[in-house]
Formats: C-alpha cells, sequence, structure tokens
C-alpha cells in the first residue's frame, strides 16, 4: 500500500482542532486544501474516516481507530525527538512534567529537589490546564499535573492529594467573622486574581455559599502565584489561593489566613499519563512520593475546629 505520511499530520491536526476550518489556520493553508488531503488519505485506506453531511465534525469508527494510533505515534515521535535534541541515550531520557503552576512550584518543585530524587533528569513545566492536556496529547510531556481531570480511554488518571483552598489577606485585614459568613460581603472586597483563579474562587464560593458572589471587584491581576502573595501582603487586596502556597508567608507572618465558617474547602489534584504509552519509570516514582503525604493532608482537613 502507498501511503503518504504527510497526510497523516493533517488528519490528526483536524482531530486535535475539531474541524477543517479551524485546522486550516492551525496549518498555515486554505480548508480546500485540507478537505483534499484527507479525501486522498480516505482513498489510500480504502475506508472513510470523517462523517459527510453533519453539521459538527465527527469521527466513523475507521476515523476514531486512526485517531488513537496518531496520538500514540506522534506522541512517542515526540519523546523521540526530544531525547535527540537533548542527547539523552534512550535508556536514560529525562522525566517531563507539565504540572499547573501553584502545585508545579510549591509542592512538585521542592519533591524534585530532594535526595531522593537527585539521580532523576527531568524538566518541569507550569502551563495551563489545558496546555497540560495538549503536552500530553502531542508528547511533550509523560506526566502531567492538574485540579480537574478529563474522563477519557486514552488517558490514565492517578488521583494525588488534596489541598485546602484558603482566603488571604494582609496581616493588619480586619473585617467581623460574621460580616464575611455572607457571600454579600466579597461584592466590596478588593480581590487579587491570577491566571487559573476562576476555578479555585469559584470552588470556594460554591462549597462555602452555595453561589457565587454578583460582581467581584478585581484591582489586580497578575499570572503567577508569587506576585498575588506579595500584592496582597502589601494591603492592595484579598485572594484565594491553595493552602500549600501560601504557608510560607503566613508562618512568617506576611499573611493571614481567613475561615469565615467551620468548613473546609478541599480540592483534588491528579496526576495523568497517557494510557496506550509505557509509564516513565521517574513518573511512578513522583506520583508514589506524592501518595506518601496523602494522609497528612487528609488530617489537616479533618483537624477539629
Amino acid at each position: 500500500m502507498d501511503l503518504d505520511p504527510r497526510y497523516l499530520e493533517v488528519f490528526f491536526t483536524v482531530c486535535r482542532e475539531g474541524g477543517f476550518g479551524r485546522a486550516a489556520t492551525a496549518m498555515h493553508r486554505t480548508q480546500p486544501a485540507i478537505s483534499y488531503q484527507i479525501r486522498m488519505l480516505e482513498r489510500q485506506l480504502g475506508t472513510q474516516l470523517v462523517e459527510r453531511g453533519q453539521r459538527r465534525f465527527l469521527l466513523t469508527p475507521e476515523g476514531k481507530r486512526l485517531r488513537e494510533f496518531c496520538e500514540r505515534f506522534f506522541g512517542e515521535f515526540g519523546r523521540l525527538a526530544t531525547s535527540f535534541a537533548e542527547g539523552v541515550p534512550t535508556s536514560e531520557e529525562p522525566l517531563h512534567i507539565a504540572a499547573v503552576s501553584g502545585f508545579g512550584r510549591y509542592v512538585l518543585f521542592p519533591l524534585l529537589s530532594e535526595p531522593r530524587f537527585s539521580g532523576l533528569r527531568y524538566s518541569l513545566r507550569f502551563p495551563t490546564v489545558e496546555e497540560v492536556f495538549q503536552s500530553l496529547e502531542t508528547g511533550r510531556c509523560d506526566l502531567g499535573v492538574v485540579y480537574v481531570p478529563r474522563v477519557s480511554r486514552l488517558l490514565r488518571v492517578e488521583p494525588l492529594r488534596r489541598e485546602e483552598l484558603v482566603l488571604i489577606a494582609p496581616p493588619g485585614f480586619e473585617a467581623p467573622a460574621q460580616a464575611l459568613q455572607s457571600v454579600k460581603a466579597y461584592e466590596s472586597l478588593p480581590f487579587v486574581t491570577y491566571d487559573e483563579c476562576e476555578y479555585v474562587f469559584g470552588r470556594w464560593f460554591d462549597v462555602l455559599f452555595g453561589k457565587q458572589p454578583a460582581t467581584l471587584r478585581d484591582v489586580c491581576h497578575f499570572e503567577e502565584l508569587e506576585e498575588v502573595l506579595s500584592t496582597v501582603a502589601l494591603g492592595r487586596g484579598v485572594s484565594v489561593v491553595p493552602d500549600h502556597v501560601a504557608a510560607h508567608a503566613v508562618q512568617q507572618g506576611r499573611l493571614k489566613v481567613l475561615r469565615p465558617t467551620r468548613r473546609r474547602v478541599t480540592n483534588a489534584m491528579y496526576g495523568v499519563m497517557r494510557a496506550g504509552a509505557a509509564p516513565h519509570p521517574g513518573a511512578e516514582r513522583l506520583i508514589d512520593a506524592l501518595r506518601e503525604r496523602r494522609a497528612p493532608a487528609r488530617a489537616r482537613a479533618r483537624r477539629p475546629r
């Protein structure tokens, strides 16, 4: 069978982008050119891959099988190319990790700095949740760490640990505890926001109050949490962050944690790997190390209030 492998990249891009038009934009080609190449691939394979006449992009059963093959092929190809570029022997490939920023900076990095991981070669990036999943799909990372799992038979999801989401304020912040028990009170507070805070804020308000504030006064916005901590410490506003992010600043007295009710807001963190790929030994070791610390986290959440 005379197959043109270039058509596989076009097909995989169409699947990843969810349609011919978006794939054409991503590949800087015209939509007719993309459609032609998909038809040529179907002709070479002797089967239909995409449902025609549908208002939204749908794959046939054969198309789904080919998409799964492409995910495995391009994922392994990406890892191989990375190992070549870094000059690393296949048997000693580094562990590529993509983790959401708060957990990656304040939990994963300190853990990887411990002596037991001194021999592990690794790279650690802090992209958004969506970018973590994209890195897994394209094979640019071996282990992703996220706070929202994605149900897919192509992914292996491992619960890691729970974190508490807390309201932080400057040391001099004073407000009657009773006032903070009403969601209405938060509409007048100045909030320091950050990338990825929408989920954190939303979960905190939902668990404590069962609803969101009608409005939220955003006074500063940052990409990273370090600037959030510094800005709150300066008295510019309050914010909601994972407890491990603020722990050191609270110990130093630069911040304080406010708990308007007796209820604790916890959130699960997950490790994600590609289901079809052989797990990296370093990923398994890291997951085991994180699980060792799950029990103390649960104990803190159950501590008498």
